[in-house]
């Protein structure tokens, strides 16, 4: 174990103690809400699901990024201890996901991965899993290679588009871009690295599910002509710009709705300002809010602990653009946005 690691540890162990930290929500919440009519044929659906999860549906395509509903305490999510999905929770509180058809990954830590084997091979039998190389081969044991896609090669690279991967149906498509992971306390990580060749086995530790090369994504839902019918901005982890910046794509499409990550904002530059003045949305989702460390999914939630949501909200009001809004959504609650991203109420 190298000095870095150490002081990882060193730290992972501090903030063990620190687990009556997290923060009583003040913020309001957008919850479910009763429609008298039916909502229009064009309406986008967002489901979140908790940390970086949601279910994205349009006209029956669906995709979904990648779900956490195991969530275990903070004490045995480190090197030492045997860590696997909590199967029962997943079966109880997923929803259906057989439609999806694609499961995006923006990095590779535990509280993104540790579910996704499971819900790849039990709930979401039809999906294909993209994120980085390290990703990829972390999940060579668990799923059919022709399942997997790794995005390095493919993703954006600063003023550079990347390549557009389709869906199954041809009507959704992404693009990868390359984007970062701001440390989680003291400019550190906790976790970091990446995974050199595939896995034999799945990772038996909160460490060993490591980082990767992080993604951000652009997300399309196509019309029968493919033109553009709603486009998304994704990620799920904050980033120091110019990475994780959507680089021009000269089609004229604008970023309808961006789904942005509170946790470890104030450990970097310019998060969120730098994102918002990018993709200059209509609608800001705040995923990623909730102290997830052993939360109890069918109860009151707690902003993430060492985080100041007052902060964050100040500065992303301050740069919102003129006529757009943010909503803090509640746990498994279903947003709906017209196109060109105006949030139904």
């Amino acid at each position: 174990m190298n000095f870095r690691q150490i002081l990882s540890l060193l730290t992972a162990t501090v903030m063990i103690f620190l687990v009556g930290c997290s923060s009583q929500l003040v913020l309001p919440a957008y919850e479910n809400v009763e429609y008298k009519e039916s909502l229009p044929a064009d309406t986008l659906s967002i489901q979140y699901l908790g940390v970086g999860g949601h279910i994205l549906s349009y006209k029956g395509t669906q995709i979904m990024t990648a779900p956490s509903l195991s969530n275990p305490h903070f004490m045995f999510s480190g090197p030492f201890f045997p860590l696997s999905a909590d199967e029962d929770e997943i079966d109880q509180y997923l929803p259906d996901v057989s439609n999806v058809e694609m499961l995006l990954v923006g990095h590779g830590h535990y509280d993104h991965m540790l579910d996704v084997p499971y819900v790849m091979q039990q709930h979401a039998k039809k999906a294909h899993i993209y994120g980085s190389n390290t990703v990829a081969r972390m999940m060579k044991p668990a799923i059919n290679a022709d399942r997997i896609h790794a995005m390095n090669d493919v993703m954006s690279d600063l003023d550079r588009p990347g390549e557009w991967m389709y869906g199954i149906s041809g009507k959704v498509r992404i693009m990868a871009i390359k984007s970062d992971h701001a440390p989680h306390i003291m400019g550190m990580k906790l976790i970091f690295g990446e995974v050199s060749e595939d896995l034999e086995s799945l990772p038996w530790h909160g460490f060993g599910w490591k980082e990767g090369q992080t993604l951000a994504y652009v997300i399309d839902f196509l019309e029968e002509d493919k033109s553009i019918a709603h486009r998304i901005f994704y990620q799920d982890a904050a980033s120091q710009q110019p990475l994780g910046l959507v680089p021009e794509l000269n089609d004229e499409k604008g970023v309808d709705v961006a789904i942005l990550c509170p946790a470890s904002f104030d450990q970097i530059d310019d998060y969120p300002e730098a994102i918002v003045r990018n993709t200059q949305a209509k609608e800001y989702i705040l995923g990623h809010w909730e102290d997830f460390f052993a939360n109890d999914l069918a109860g009151e939630q707690r902003f993430l602990r060492l985080t100041d949501q007052e902060e964050f909200v100040e500065r992303l009001e301050a740069v919102l653009p003129e006529g757009s809004s943010w909503v803090l959504p509640s746990l498994f609650s279903t947003m709906n946005f017209a196109p060109g991203g105006k949030l139904l109420k």
